[in-house]
């Protein structure tokens, strides 16, 4: 009889003591990212966990369900700065149409322009100081780095100034006013609009006001150099295309930099920094091997 109760309360031991156990744990606070090897769901960012290769992966997987089209191909960001270029090739061309276009829109903006407005001086260097310096501002940030970031715009804006100068020393275009044979394309519009599409590519994703808001200064910046009677349409428009095509090459450049300066290995290094004097301005590079 001994024996049954001692087995009877083993027994009754082995039944209650998980049931113990589980209202125990049941009281403990839940697994936060503070606890050591546990991550919660609302707190899970793969970016930070994986690294940015995951984050890659996903965009391009994300990417491969889509179907390719005119408007979503990898060339696709060069369709509007083709056409912008090839309106203002056309222009260059008397007997064609495009050209009259020129004379009828410099004509009606003469009759409705007051007096000269330097209003493009001023939103010529606006866009590339906003692309460059926003992020600086607290609660906005950009695409890259600051290190990329100069690179892309130097790089941009090298090749913005190579095309538009060999353009306007190859291809003597009268101004509208008539006393210089540069008019070919507009150098105004074509260094704002540069600075207004990186300012979309760096900041689209905080807030695509910013990137609009640079638009609308170059496309400002175009509009005042014909009230200004410096630039005919077609200049205008040739302006900007040059822009946008140096900026998407500028980006298609920063693997190159990336490789060709070791980021990826991380042996070498180099800075950039703006260097402004009383008369003169650039950037200095500092290359380490």
């Amino acid at each position: 009889m001994m024996l049954c109760k001692r087995n009877f309360y083993l027994i009754l031991i082995c039944l209650i003591s998980p049931v113990y156990v589980a209202a125990q744990e049941s009281k403990l606070p839940p697994p936060t990212m503070k606890s050591p090897g546990l991550i919660t769901l609302s707190d899970f960012h793969p970016g930070k966990v994986y690294g940015d290769s995951y984050e890659e992966m996903l965009k391009q997987r994300q990417g491969s369900k889509t179907k390719k089209n005119l408007f979503n191909g990898k060339g696709s960001k060069f369709i509007i700065p083709a056409i912008f270029i090839a309106y203002g090739t056309a222009a260059r061309f008397d007997e064609l149409p495009v050209r009259q276009w020129d004379y009828d829109i410099n004509n009606e903006i003469r009759k409705r322009a007051g007096k000269h407005l330097p209003v493009d001086n001023y939103l010529e260097v606006a866009t590339p100081l906003l692309a460059f310096g926003l992020d600086f501002i607290p609660g906005i940030e950009s695409r890259h780095n600051l290190r990329d970031r100069t690179l892309i715009m130097a790089t941009s804006y090298l090749i913005t100034g190579a095309v538009v100068w060999t353009i306007k020393e190859t291809v003597p275009v009268v101004r509208p006013r008539g006393w210089l044979d540069d008019a070919f394309p507009s150098g105004h519009t074509a260094i704002a609009m540069t600075g207004a599409h990186i300012m979309y590519k760096e900041y689209k994703d905080v807030s695509p006001w910013i990137g609009i808001s640079g638009y609308v200064m170059a496309a400002g910046t175009g509009f005042f150099r014909m009230h200004n009677n410096a630039h005919w349409f077609s200049d205008v428009v040739m302006g900007a295309g040059a822009g946008l095509l140096s900026a998407e090459i500028g980006y298609m450049m920063l693997p190159v930099w990336h490789t060709l300066f070791g980021f990826e290995s991380g042996d070498r290094a180099i800075s950039a920094l703006p260097v402004i004097g009383v008369q003169n301005y650039g950037i200095a590079f500092v290359y380490q091997f």
